[in-house]
C-alpha cells in the first residue's frame, strides 16, 4: 500500500490542478473537433467549397452549357464569372490571391465542338501553385462536366467521326469494332484510326501554374508565415510570463516603491516582447530565404514586412500579457497560454492551411488576429507582383493590420485591468 501512496498523491495533485485536468481532457476533444470538421467537411459533404474563376472568351451556347454543367457537377465548386479579354485576366485574378484557380473557355470553342473535323481548342486551367488541391479538382470537374453539358454535341461528333473512319458499310463498322475489341482485351494494337477517334471525341484540358511574386516555393512560403506566427505567440507567452516570476519574487513591489508605475512595467515588457518576436521571425525569414528559396528582397516587400512583423509581434505580446494578467501562477499562465495558442494556431491556419477548411471554421478563424497575420504575410511574401506598388500592398493588408491593431489595444487594456489585483 505504501507504494500505491505515491500514485494516490499524484492523482490528488492532478485533481486539484483544474487547469491541468482541462489540458488533459478538454483540449484533445477541441482539437479532434477542429480536425474532424476540416477533413470530414472536405471529404464527405459540399460545405467545403473551392472558389474557381471562370473566364468565357467564347460566349457560345456550348460555353454556357459547359458552365452550367460545371456548376451542377459538384457542390464543392463555387464558380465565379470574371471579366476579361484574354488569359492574362485570369492570371491576374489568381496572382492576386483572389482565386486558387481559373478556368478559361477559349475563343472558337463552341464552333469547334459542333464540327466533327475541327480540332477543339483546349480548356485552360490556370492555378496558384500554393494550393495543390484546386487545379486537379478543377480538371476533374471539367472532365466530367464536358460530357454532361455537351452531351448532344459530343455524341454527334462521335457519330460523324465513326462514319468518317468506318465508312457507311456495315462490314467496315464490324472491322473497327473487332479491332477495338482485340485492343481492349490486350490481344493486339489498335488501328491508327482509334487515336483520331479518341482525340476527336474528347475535350482537351490544358493549363499550368501562374507565376506569382518572386517565384519561390509556394507551400514553404505559406508555412514560413504560418509557423513564424505560431512561434511568435509562444515566444510572447514566454517573455511576458516573466512578470509573474517578478511578482512572486517581490521585484514588482520594489519597482513600485521606487516610483515605477504599473503601466511603465507593462509597456516595458510589451516592448521587449515585440523586439524578441520580431527578431525571431526575422531569423526564420532569413533561414527560409537562404535554405528554401523564399524571396522577399524587393524594397516594397521589405518595407511592408517592417510594418507587418512588429504589428503581429505587438498583438502576440498583448495576448501574452492578457493571459499573464489572468493567471495566478506561472504554471497557470503556461497552461492557459499553451491551450490558447494551440487553438488559435489550429483555427488560424498555422497547422491546417485555410483552403482546406470548411466555410464555418474559416469564418471563425478570420476573427483570430493570427489568421489575418498569416494572410498579410502571404500577401507580402507570395502575392507581390512586379506591378505592385507599396501603397497597393499596404492597401491589401490594411484590413488585416486594422484587426491586429484592435486586438493589441484590447489585450493591453485587458492585461492592465487584470494586473490591477497585483497591487
Amino acid at each position: 500500500m505504501k507504494r500505491l501512496a505515491l500514485l494516490r498523491i499524484s492523482w490528488i495533485t492532478l485533481r486539484r490542478d483544474r487547469l491541468g485536468v482541462l489540458l488533459y481532457a478538454l483540449v484533445p476533444v477541441i482539437f479532434l473537433s477542429i480536425f474532424a470538421s476540416v477533413f470530414q467537411g472536405f471529404g464527405r459533404n459540399g460545405d467545403s467549397k473551392v472558389r474557381i474563376a471562370m473566364l468565357d472568351l467564347d460566349g457560345s451556347p456550348a460555353a454556357r452549357s459547359l458552365e452550367r454543367a460545371v456548376r451542377e457537377s459538384s457542390e464543392r465548386i463555387d464558380l465565379v464569372e470574371i471579366p476579361g479579354d484574354d488569359v492574362t485576366a485570369a492570371d491576374r485574378q489568381v496572382a492576386s490571391g483572389s482565386f486558387p484557380a481559373a478556368v478559361v473557355i477559349p475563343p472558337g470553342f463552341g464552333a469547334a465542338v459542333g464540327r466533327a473535323t475541327a480540332k477543339i481548342p483546349p480548356l485552360v486551367v490556370r492555378y496558384d501553385p500554393a494550393n495543390p488541391i484546386a487545379p486537379d479538382f478543377a480538371r476533374g470537374v471539367l472532365a466530367s462536366a464536358t460530357w454532361k453539358g455537351l452531351a448532344p454535341q459530343m455524341l454527334g461528333r462521335q457519330i460523324n467521326v465513326l462514319q468518317m473512319v468506318a465508312g457507311p458499310l456495315t462490314s467496315g463498322q464490324r472491322q473497327l469494332a473487332e479491332a477495338l475489341r482485340k485492343a481492349g482485351s490486350g490481344g493486339g494494337e489498335p488501328p491508327p484510326t482509334v487515336e483520331s477517334l479518341a482525340t476527336a471525341t474528347q475535350v482537351p484540358i490544358d493549363g499550368g501554374a501562374v507565376t506569382i511574386g518572386q517565384g519561390g516555393p509556394s507551400l514553404v512560403t505559406y508555412y514560413t508565415a504560418a509557423i513564424g506566427v505560431m512561434f511568435m505567440l509562444f515566444s510572447a507567452l514566454s517573455t511576458t510570463g516573466w512578470l509573474l516570476e517578478d511578482q512572486e519574487r517581490g521585484v514588482l513591489d520594489r519597482l513600485r516603491t521606487s516610483g515605477i508605475g504599473p503601466w511603465t512595467v507593462l509597456l516595458n515588457r510589451f516592448v521587449f516582447a515585440i523586439l524578441v518576436g520580431s527578431l525571431q521571425i526575422a531569423v526564420m525569414l532569413a533561414w527560409a530565404a537562404a535554405v528554401f528559396g523564399v524571396r522577399f528582397f524587393s524594397v516594397r516587400q521589405m518595407v511592408a514586412l517592417l510594418v507587418v512583423i512588429p504589428a503581429v509581434a505587438a498583438a502576440s505580446a498583448g495576448l501574452g500579457l492578457l493571459i499573464t494578467g489572468i493567471a495566478r501562477t506561472r504554471r497557470q499562465q503556461t497552461t492557459i497560454g499553451t491551450i490558447t495558442v494551440l487553438i488559435l494556431s489550429a483555427v488560424g491556419g498555422s497547422m491546417i492551411p485555410t483552403f482546406l477548411m470548411p466555410p464555418n471554421l474559416k469564418a471563425i478563424g478570420q476573427w483570430a488576429f493570427n489568421a489575418r497575420a498569416i494572410d498579410a504575410m502571404q500577401q507580402v511574401l507570395w502575392y507581390t507582383t512586379s506591378d505592385d506598388t507599396l501603397p497597393a500592398m499596404l492597401g491589401r493588408i490594411g484590413p488585416a493590420l486594422a484587426l491586429i491593431a484592435t486586438t493589441t489595444v484590447i489585450c493591453l487594456v485587458g492585461a492592465r485591468v487584470a494586473m490591477s489585483r497585483w497591487q
